[in-house]
């Protein structure tokens, strides 16, 4: 009967100490599980007829376990202690970045962009601003890779959505967004985010191409590298894409007689032909500026089913007020797209009277922190808008409804 008893206490000791080292010793403080078990053993077999065979059986069982067990289970590194990053700031400031980046997208997915905004949204914009107003911000591999799945994923729904009624806008880097309807595809300033400044952050060609393929054309309001880049342009002409432009804009290069010029002339409508001339956009071209000298052109493009798009570019020179407090007189407008930035927005608006605001240029990194325009300032400027905004960030989505009892057509 002993020899039985001590055959089944050291199988159970084996057992025992494998099912420590699988399932851990957190839940057990320092003492490992077969350990806890092996003393509760003990005192069950004392209540036996023989109790000190029982105490000597359990005592070997106890025993056989080498001591040492216990400082290796203290010395797990599935237990590591206590971590801190003092003399690494720049390692400390990546493992936040991770830290808040993390918090931001997960409430981003709870929250989509959406009327009315729910509450959360917000305050994962501004988790985005504090790890984005570091001025190393686009040197940091979670920043880098924050933004890249970003626009893959955006990219991804792009090719595969698809448009019945209405619209659905991607906001992408900077003011650069592209907008579907059951007709047509538009891209407006859209670069690969060498703007930034750090070819590591830049989207890889490969992916920037993609964004091509399913846009029918491309609206590049200036000639500044975060609103025009001449490598997407070209992708977009190799296609036989029409990519309007400032006639200024690339005048040197020798793709420049491809690109398309229209007169800015807030009284005249372009017919601008897209899908190899199976559809055709109406186009208005407003002579804005940003500050004095540099022109900024501002586009009103109506789509062949009769959705209105204005794009602002940087437009900020207030003598321009001169047609924007006009804009409405051009028709309905569906979406406003202002830089965020631009002076007296609350005025633009009413000039515009659009039936959304979706504003665009936060957290542009090729910028000074300064002029790095943050979400919660957007919030602040917007504020008592007379039309609703949605505030959106790099690679999201919105989709534009229209009421089937006003316009089923579009």
């Amino acid at each position: 009967m002993a020899r039985v008893c001590l055959s089944v206490c050291f199988a159970l000791s084996a057992s025992l100490r494998f099912a420590s080292q699988a399932v851990g010793n957190s839940r057990w403080g320092r003492r490992p599980i077969w350990f806890i078990l092996t003393r509760k053993m003990y005192s069950t077999f004392t209540h036996l007829k023989r109790p000190c065979l029982a105490r000597i059986l359990a005592l070997v069982l106890l025993f056989s376990n080498p001591i040492n067990g216990l400082q290796l289970r203290a010395a797990d590194p599935a237990s590591p202690p206590t971590r801190n990053y003092w003399g690494d700031t720049n390692r400390f400031l990546d493992q936040q970045a991770v830290v808040l980046l993390g918090a931001a997208q997960e409430l981003l997915e709870q929250s989509p962009p959406a009327l009315p905004e729910p509450a959360q949204r917000r305050t994962a914009l501004l988790l985005l601003d504090a790890v984005l107003h570091d001025a190393d911000a686009p040197k940091r591999a979670p920043v880098q890779e924050f933004f890249q799945r970003r626009m893959a994923q955006a990219v991804l729904e792009i090719e595969q959505t698809r448009v019945e009624r209405g619209a659905i806008i991607w906001k992408l880097y900077d003011h650069a967004f592209v907008v579907r309807t059951r007709t047509v595809t538009l891209a407006f300033d859209l670069t690969r985010a060498h703007s930034a400044g750090v070819a590591e952050f830049a989207m890889p060609d490969a992916l920037a191409a993609r964004f091509a393929s399913p846009c029918d054309a491309l609206f590049i309001s200036h000639l500044h590298g975060d609103h025009a880049d001449d490598w997407v342009a070209q992708q977009f002409i190799s296609q036989g894409k029409p990519v309007v432009v400032p006639a200024e804009l690339w005048s040197d290069m020798p793709f420049h007689d491809k690109l398309r010029h229209l007169s800015a002339n807030s009284n005249q409508t372009h017919a601008l032909p897209v899908q190899e001339g199976r559809q055709t956009l109406d186009v208005v071209v407003f002579p804005g500026h940003q500050g004095t000298a540099i022109v900024n052109h501002v586009f009103w493009v109506r789509t062949p089913e009769g959705l209105s798009f204005c794009h602002l570019g940087d437009q900020s020179n207030t003598e321009d007020f001169v047609w924007i407090d006009c804009l409405a007189d051009h028709g309905p407008l569906d979406i406003l797209f202002p830089n965020c930035w631009t002076p007296d927005p609350l005025r633009v608006i009413r000039g515009a009277k659009p039936a959304l605001v979706i504003p665009g240029h936060e957290n542009e990194l090729g910028h000074s922190i300064d002029h790095r325009e943050p979400y919660w300032l957007t919030y602040e400027r917007f504020a008592g808008a007379a039309a609703p905004c949605v505030v959106m960030t790099w690679g999201e989505a919105f989709r534009y409804r229209i009421d089937p009892k006003t316009d089923e057509s579009r």
